[in-house]
């Protein structure tokens, strides 16, 4: 594909399905679908998956879907748990390529173009970007700055990859999926790509902004530590030594992050 030097939008554009998973989310989802909305790079599919919300999550996805014929709608008949939601959503995708964005987070405009300007630059199969962190309000409270590249050994000490930072070749996720049984399935998944031989790179700037809300189940840091172990343990498992080594550095690389908000 190419990019015009001018617009900076690709002359033949591969579409992006959008996976958005969406549980009782009717306070920050507007945010999100127009984050999408407002995107320079124009050629995507969004699937919005309401997951049994019992709130008005669905009425405000309808009103988009019936704004754009890009948006589509999906609800599950019993509520099924993110894992197998976001699961559905890339079985549902049409686009060569697949993104991720969270109920609760926002996109930056440029976000797709310049992963996808990446992705040809590179090669890659999985294209990631530095973030923002934002409170429930939105307001800023710091930046995650990622590396250029990130392998399986780099993962398993930081936590680089995110679910509403990542653009993928869809081709990879025939063979994979969010595991349902774990408490952090997507950080699994992450590792799973990576062990798998599939290529990641970051795409320049700050291009997303997570948000951090009360309840979320990274504010849980003492199970996410637990967690962590246990992956390291009893899914990857890492000798007893390695556990050690890289649980330290997960937990210093934690600490850094979490001083700054």
């Amino acid at each position: 594909m190419k990019v015009n030097e001018q617009s900076g939008v690709e002359q033949k554009q591969p579409l992006v399905s959008v996976i958005m998973p969406a549980y009782n989310a009717e306070e920050y989802i507007s945010e999100a679908v127009q984050s999408v909305m407002a995107q320079t790079y124009t050629n995507w599919e969004l699937l919005i998956l309401d997951d049994c919300s019992t709130d008005g999550t669905a009425d405000k996805a309808r009103c988009f879907s019936d704004l754009d014929p890009r948006i589509t709608l999906y609800r599950n008949p019993k509520n099924i748990g993110v894992a197998l939601t976001r699961n559905k959503g890339m079985a549902l995708a049409k686009g060569s390529w697949v993104a991720l964005l969270d109920s609760d987070d926002i996109w930056h405009k440029d976000k797709l173009e310049k992963q996808l300007v990446a992705a040809e630059n590179t090669g890659a199969d999985i294209i990631y970007c530095s973030y923002s962190l934002m409170d429930k309000n939105g307001e800023h409270l710091s930046d995650f700055i990622v590396p250029e590249r990130t392998s399986y050994d780099d993962m398993l000490r930081k936590s680089v990859l995110s679910c509403s930072t990542v653009l993928l070749r869809s081709s990879i996720l025939s063979a994979h999926c969010f595991f349902t049984n774990y408490y952090h399935e997507d950080y699994v998944f992450w590792l799973e790509l990576l062990k798998s031989g599939y290529t990641a790179v970051a795409s320049p700037g700050i291009l997303a902004d997570y948000r951090i809300v009360d309840g979320s189940r990274s504010n849980d840091k003492l199970k996410s530590a637990k967690n962590r172990w246990l992956i390291y343990r009893e899914i990857e498992k890492l000798s007893l030594g390695k556990s050690v080594r890289v649980f330290a550095a997960y937990a210093f690389n934690g600490f850094i992050k979490h001083k700054r908000l």
